[in-house]
């Protein structure tokens, strides 16, 4: 007999030095590019990185406060201007454009009033933009003639590391908790493999992954780089630091390449792979030297990527899944609309391929299938109304809660395991209290974890840093707690339902 007495709080979380990196604006770019913000329409540099010398051989305390376009060859000067103009900028990035001579390839963006110029050196050698232009070309071909997914995931692995030369090229694969599995890789000799082994969710904290999924690629060419101050660092406009969000040069956490040099490498870079605004996979490429790659070769390595996303949506088909769970769907739907919460239950868990499910409306409790006790899911309930946590709305702001690993978020979440291992919550009225719960109970894997999951951060006995892990060693546990993972149309389809009853 399990009892009802069981309490429940969402687990304390260890505050590290990512945490308190101020990610969006650090004032420092990396340093093999230059930045300017400026304001319209004059084009006046009211800020701007202190490297200028090197990139475009102007010294930066000639150029502020003076229009770029005193700055740029006159063809250069009229071509920015025109560009400006522009309400699509990825339809004219990359300008190349000549400071005085030198030509570097030049990005726009507009940040809030501002418009932000982010210049990077020219390649030298114009045959290699050809040639990598071509070889882009055969390997989109080739992604183009995947007949299945893994095909797909294999072949544009291999086809990243021949078109950038980088060490080695791995596929992850994240599930809904963010934890990731290598499902495919592609090396020089000699380099280790972590073919199939598992990152625990913390090596990409929560803010990290936010800033990933605003953007499609992530670039360090070398961590022994310096970085490059923002003159001045505060902006004389807004009186406020910059927000460099968006931006390609934003400076590296340093716990980012504190976790590098835990790898041995010494350059990255990164695509992320977005699904129904998840993140669900990322292509990290690694080098263990310093690794230029041409600010146009990443643009078209950017291009191969939409194409495997394209392509990932045309081979991971779920249309006959969908339409089987959409009728489940459509029935609980038309039940809860008609107040008729007692007939909804099957069709509830049908919908999601769930064991069980909980309806909690006006108070009322209803179970369906195999579900924690009443007295446990009012638990459960108590966690969601709590406005301090929050933990409904962390994700989505309508409110979602998607976990096959309850017992990674909730203190006492173990007492519930044979039942609710996995959960999927959504609040069904504006008015706190209402929501349908579906539940998955424990199913014991064992996997192979790059290094300890146990000891994902490090911390020092003498300061109490919180930092990055610093064993990538395979480490074989059983992982216990977690139920089957929640496919990514089940959860599509409990979003509808909630998007259908919130209207």
């Amino acid at each position: 007999m399990i009892s009802n007495d069981i309490t429940l709080s969402p687990r304390e979380s260890i505050e590290t030095e990512c945490d308190r990196y101020n990610f969006e604006t650090p004032g420092k770019i990396q340093s093999h590019g230059a930045l300017f913000v400026m304001q319209e329409p004059a084009l006046n540099i009211l800020q701007i990185s202190q490297n200028t010398d090197v990139i475009v051989g102007i010294q930066h305390r000639e150029m502020i406060n003076q229009p770029i376009t005193n700055f740029l060859d006159p063809k250069s000067s009229e071509k920015l201007i025109k560009s400006t103009n522009s309400t699509d900028f990825s339809m004219v990035n990359p300008l190349s454009l000549s400071f005085r001579g030198r030509v570097c390839d030049v990005v726009l963006i507009r940040v809030g009033n501002f418009l932000v110029v982010e210049v990077e050196p020219a390649p030298d050698d114009r045959d290699n933009i050809e040639a990598y232009q071509m070889g882009a070309m055969q390997a989109m071909e080739k992604i183009q003639n995947a007949v299945f997914l893994e095909q797909l995931i294999d072949v544009t692995t291999n086809e990243i590391r021949e078109l950038t030369d980088f060490d080695r090229v791995m596929y992850y694969k994240f599930d809904e908790d963010y934890n990731g599995q290598v499902v495919a890789e592609a090396t020089i000799r000699n380099v280790d493999s972590f073919l199939g082994l598992y990152f625990p969710a913390s090596d990409i904290p929560t803010r990290v992954r936010q800033l990933y999924m605003s953007s499609k690629s992530r670039y360090l060419p070398d961590l022994h780089d310096p970085q490059a101050h923002i003159f001045p660092e505060v902006n004389p406009v807004t009186k406020q630091s910059f927000d460099m969000t968006n931006l390609i040069l934003r400076a590296c956490a340093p716990t980012h390449i504190e976790y590098m040099r835990n790898l041995g490498i010494n350059s990255s870079l990164s695509f992320t792979i977005m699904k129904d605004g998840r993140m669900i996979g990322m292509f990290a490429c690694h080098h263990y030297s310093g690794k230029r790659v041409p600010y146009i070769n990443r643009l078209v390595s950017e291009q191969v990527v939409e194409m495997f996303v394209a392509m990932y949506s045309q081979l991971d088909d779920t249309t006959v899944h969908i339409d089987r769970l959409a009728s489940y769907k459509d029935v609980a739907l038309s039940s809860l609309s008609n107040h008729n919460i007692q007939n909804a239950g099957n069709a509830l868990i049908n919908m999601t391929n769930a064991e069980g499910v909980a309806i909690i409306q006006n108070g009322q409790l209803i179970v369906e299938g195999y579900t924690p006790t009443e007295g446990e899911v009012r638990a459960l309930v108590e966690v969601f109304n709590n406005t301090n946590y929050n933990i409904l709305y962390q994700e989505d702001s309508n409110g979602l809660l998607v976990t096959s690993r309850m017992a990674s978020l909730f203190e006492g979440a173990e007492r519930i395991k044979y039942a609710a291992s996995g959960v999927i919550a959504i609040p069904i009225s504006r008015s706190q209290g209402d929501y349908i719960i579906w539940f998955r109970p424990e199913k014991v894997l064992s996997a192979t974890w790059a290094g300890n999951p146990d000891q994902a951060v490090h911390i020092d006995e003498k300061t109490m840093r919180v930092s990055p892990r610093k064993s990538f060693e395979a480490w074989q546990k059983s992982v216990e707690n977690t139920s089957e993972t929640w496919k990514s149309y089940e959860v599509q389809m409990a979003i509808s339902l909630r998007d259908a009853i919130l209207v």
